[in-house]
């Protein structure tokens, strides 16, 4: 039975908000199930959007990653537009002027690398502090209800990397909204339009619905499958494949002897994925305009397949096999004085284990209780079965 996604459901319910003026925190993958753009529905519904915000990659999804966004006013519906992303990360009191609540409709990846879920934390403090309203259209969570992943561990809270959460947190976006809002306190007038006919078990392909596309690097759910432990080679200087036309599947760089790197992760059991030699050349991001040398990865079996774990024993390959090439990415540092790589995995004693030599698969076998204690504490929040 297909998904009915929480835009059509606020859609069947109108009268409800008929007399609030509204602002809406959207992109590009706010879609009905027919494709149909959010924004313009509930213009056409009646709905009083007054004011538009927009997370990373802009509101249409069209910016690079990374890349600070403006604000602007939308030349097709003559709307302000606040950028999320740019010179404000949390909503300022004059953007919610006027407002009685703020929709948010944004499709989640079920990741915590994932920007849009920070902007949605932003919003909801900002929001409480003005006594306004956060009303979340919730929708699938790609990669269904499975928890997997350390969490973030104090002192290395991020944009990227924050809430206490595993990496793969198996909640809905508006099962999410509730756990922050409970969890950390916010105390925002929070209402979660929930999802006809959304199962836990179900990945994204499953659901009826088509691929929306939530950010330009994530082109369908294989990618986003890998994403899950293959980001965290953003933390290297090694290219991820951002700058070809399969960001996540590919890993490589101009230094990396390609076949030797196969043979020895190969060694490794990696159960659901398969792997090969590849070679590209990035027209953007890290090495652009080089030939790298890496590979190229295949999910055969979704159920089985341990991206994180496949991820850390490439980084445990590459220190062996490359030690006076591969360095850990220092583009990156923060105020915290955090490098990229202990934001992305939530801690520093991961790196210090990878580089005494320590396989992912042994590391994947410490983070064992803490994913255990945030499956407890996220199944209070479940809306679905």
């Amino acid at each position: 039975m297909k998904i009915k996604p929480g835009i059509e459901k606020i859609l069947d319910n109108k009268t409800k908000y008929a007399k609030m003026n509204l602002g809406l925190l959207t992109n590009s993958s706010g879609v009905t199930s027919k494709l149909e753009i959010n924004l313009e529905k509930l213009l056409k519904s009646g709905f009083k959007i007054k004011k538009l915000f927009g997370p990373e990659h802009g509101i249409w999804g069209a910016v690079a990653d990374g890349e600070k966004v403006k604000d602007s006013v939308d030349p097709r519906y003559n709307l302000p537009v606040y950028s999320l992303y740019g010179a404000h990360l949390k909503p300022t009191q004059e953007m919610l002027e006027g407002l009685d609540a703020v929709i948010y409709d944004i499709q989640d990846v079920g990741l915590r690398y994932y920007t849009y879920i920070y902007t949605l934390g932003y919003l909801m403090e900002a929001c409480a502090e003005k006594c306004i309203k956060i009303i979340v259209l919730d929708r699938p969570n790609p990669l269904g209800g499975k928890v997997e992943g350390p969490v973030v561990r104090k002192g290395f809270e991020s944009f990227v990397g924050g809430y206490a959460l595993s990496v793969r947190y198996g909640l809905t976006i508006g099962e999410l909204a509730h756990y922050l809002n409970n969890e950390f306190n916010i105390g925002v007038d929070l209402e979660i339009v929930e999802m006809g006919n959304w199962r836990r078990e179900l990945y994204y392909d499953e659901t009826g619905l088509l691929w929306p596309t939530p950010s330009p690097n994530l082109p369908d759910l294989e990618h986003t499958i890998l994403y899950t432990g293959l980001c965290l080679l953003e933390g290297v200087n090694v290219s991820v494949g951002r700058g070809t036309v399969h960001p996540f599947k590919y890993i490589g760089a101009p230094w990396i002897d390609s076949k030797e790197l196969l043979k020895r992760l190969e060694k490794f059991s990696h159960e659901g994925i398969e792997m090969r030699e590849r070679s590209f050349i990035p027209f953007s991001a890290k090495y652009m305009n080089e030939l790298c040398y890496g590979l190229e990865f295949y999910v055969t079996d979704r159920e089985k397949a341990n991206p994180l774990k496949l991820s850390l024993n490439l980084i445990h390959v590459l220190i062996t096999l490359h030690p006076d090439h591969f360095e850990w990415d220092h583009v990156y540092h923060d105020a915290k004085g955090l490098n990229h790589f202990d934001r992305l995995i939530g801690n520093s004693e991961y790196k210090v284990l990878l580089q005494k030599g320590v396989t992912g698969e042994e590391i994947a076998e410490l983070w064992k209780e803490e994913e255990k204690s945030f499956m407890e504490i996220a199944q209070k929040y479940h809306l679905y079965r």
